[in-house]
């Protein structure tokens, strides 16, 4: 069991709240002809009995990772898959993502996509193969050498960013500051798109102080951080050093924030907001005059929503008991 999964446990307990963390190590089922179904075995009072998996309010699938075969089968074993609306039957599926049962769904890339098409501004990003990546970015930095200073210039300038369509915490997360060091990222990932069939991203890379994290929850933001990068590292994730403090964002984008967790149907989400810091000539900053956080929405990008996020330095920096909270949300849904 991981430090967060007992962390709402604990808080289950202490809000009298019946909860059963399930490793999909316990998911199951036998051939029965049209009564075959997914159970869950080792749940009930007795040692080996096992139980089925509509017999629960809600189904929270924190992660799903590489389990998706099992999570399909859970998913096809409820007699009617329903989402947090009246007349539901069966439980309630958290997130709604997990009811499309497309991994592709849970996707960087596919995110990039979504958030673009409702007109959620994103960083500008091109998806394909490491070597595409590499002539793509070739391409464009021989076409500026040519152009004149009163033409416009591509985004993609270096240093950029190289992002993993999976991954998590920032561990698929890498800067190249020229070709160079984009050739040699290429080659050294080469290995792992080729066996494992991962696929990457090429970001521009935008100057920052900081990204902020907006914890939400269903249709509420729960609260924001915000992180800047610790020592030589670019990247503001906790996980990788970076530090944390209490913040705040106008309401506007929080709502932004609400909206792109929605788009990507999640409920229980990390959304990761960067102000985007246009450059001087345009003389269009984050704050405005009076020092106050710009309230539009293209003042910003959301860099990517993140299911089942992690919350230790969220809890760190806002005080906020994100279990409890994140319990009392579950229970709510299975009242609806």
């Amino acid at each position: 069991m991981s430090r967060h999964l007992g962390m709402i446990k604990k808080a289950a307990r202490k809000e009298e709240v019946e909860l059963d963390l399930i490793s999909y190590n316990r998911v199951t089922f036998e051939t029965n002809g049209k009564d075959t179904m997914a159970m869950i075995r080792g749940v009930g009072e007795k040692e080996g009995e096992k139980v089925e998996v509509s017999k629960y309010g809600v189904l929270f699938f924190r992660t799903t990772g590489k389990h998706w075969e099992e999570v399909n089968l859970i998913i096809n074993s409820i007699p009617s898959c329903a989402k947090a609306t009246e007349g539901r039957v069966g439980p309630v599926i958290v997130d709604p993502i997990v009811e499309s049962g497309k991994p592709d769904m849970a996707c960087k890339a596919w995110q990039m996509v979504k958030l673009s098409r409702v007109g959620i501004p994103v960083p500008k990003t091109v998806y394909g193969s490491l070597g595409y990546l590499f002539d793509c970015m070739g391409t464009i930095i021989n076409n500026q050498e040519t152009i004149t200073k009163k033409q416009t210039r591509s985004k993609f300038q270096f240093p950029v960013i190289l992002k993993g369509s999976g991954g998590d915490r920032g561990t698929r997360v890498f800067k190249a500051n020229s070709m160079a060091d984009l050739e040699k990222l290429t080659k050294e990932l080469r290995r792992s798109e080729i066996k494992e069939g991962k696929r990457y991203m090429l970001e521009e890379y935008i100057e920052n102080k900081g990204d902020f994290r907006v914890l939400v929850l269903g249709d509420r933001v729960l609260g924001v951080m915000k992180r800047t990068a610790g020592g030589k590292d670019f990247r503001n994730n906790y996980s990788m050093g970076g530090k944390v403090e209490v913040a705040d964002l106008p309401e506007e984008i929080k709502k932004m924030a609400v909206e792109a967790a929605r788009a990507c149907g999640l409920m229980v989400a990390g959304v990761d907001v960067m102000p985007r810091n246009r450059d001087k000539s345009q003389e269009i900053r984050t704050k405005n005059e009076e020092g106050k956080m710009s309230e539009k929405r293209e003042d910003y990008v959301v860099l990517e929503v993140n299911k089942g996020p992690q919350f230790s330095g969220f809890m760190k920096a806002t005080g906020i008991d994100v279990p409890r909270e994140i319990v009392r949300f579950l229970a709510g849904l299975g009242k609806v």
